[in-house]
């Protein structure tokens, strides 16, 4: 159909063109129609209505054939193909990179298609399948995911380096008391991890502002808006460079436990195991 002739229609699929009106006859005789006619005065055939629907229907089918093709493919032991990740943006700017980077070197043939995304997106887009593997700071169940540790970060008060604090070689939560606050929003889990802990220990803080970024919030720190409480590794280049101080915590300390999420199933691409595999605690 897409050649209009037989003899081209072999050539095409390395058949014969007798063969190809020997298989067009069989079909023919089975449904009762006739799928191609002539057009006056020229050699070449056309469809008629039932071979247009016959040409279509046949198409799409194997379309789902080689997108089934595919699948299967992807669930062989080859490591080869596309993992779509999803992450909040302090994970995916200061813990992820490091174990990325070591995984793509092993796999070459393997793409990582990396976003940043709001907790409560991140779960959507992995129950929903827009991406293969999620990654978040304190995971929560939810009916239909499954939850494996990624990281355990140490929280640390950081502040600007002529800030009162920034002598301590250690602090404890009772040291805030009363200062200004540079808070991450109210929906972000680390904001109510930070809470909670807070709250345990009876400390009250002036919240001056919250922000969803983690960047932006170590910038108001920077010139000196306020302290604040974060994972210990996303400030590292701040601290090297003197522009913020990170101090340690004492009896207080605590951890942001973070976790990869996947759709529950039986089974996942090669790559997509290997991927989660390499990301995992080792």
């Amino acid at each position: 159909m897409e050649t209009g002739s037989f003899t081209k229609a072999g050539e095409k699929n390395f058949i014969s063109q007798s063969a190809v009106s020997q298989r067009l006859r069989v079909i023919e005789r089975k449904y009762g129609q006739k799928f191609l006619e002539r057009s006056k005065g020229k050699t070449k055939v056309v469809p008629t209505a039932a071979g247009r629907v016959l040409y279509d229907s046949s198409k799409e089918l194997l379309l789902q054939m080689d997108l089934l093709d595919a699948k299967m493919k992807s669930l062989s032991d080859e490591i080869i193909g596309t993992v779509r990740v999803s992450t909040v943006y302090s994970l995916g700017m200061h813990t992820l990179p490091d174990k990325l980077k070591p995984f793509l070197a092993q796999y070459p043939n393997v793409k990582v298609h990396l976003e940043y995304s709001h907790t409560s997106r991140v779960y959507r887009d992995v129950l929903s399948g827009v991406v293969d593997v999620g990654v978040v700071a304190v995971p929560a169940e939810k009916p239909g995911v499954e939850i494996l540790p990624f990281s355990s970060e140490r929280m640390v008060l950081i502040c600007s380096p002529n800030h009162k604090l920034a002598s301590l070689s250690h602090a404890e939560l009772c040291d805030l008391e009363g200062e200004n606050f540079i808070a991450f929003d109210n929906e972000i889990p680390t904001r109510m991890l930070i809470d909670e802990h807070l709250n345990q220990t009876g400390v009250h803080v002036n919240i001056s502002m919250a922000y969803d970024n983690i960047e932006t919030l170590k910038n108001l720190v920077e010139i000196g808006r306020g302290v604040s409480l974060v994972p210990e590794g996303t400030v590292s280049d701040e601290v090297s460079r003197g522009s913020l101080v990170s101090v340690p915590l004492g009896e207080s300390s605590f951890h942001r436990i973070s976790g990869i999420i996947l759709k529950k199933a039986q089974s996942r691409p090669a790559a997509v195991r290997a991927f989660v595999e390499a990301i995992s605690p080792g």
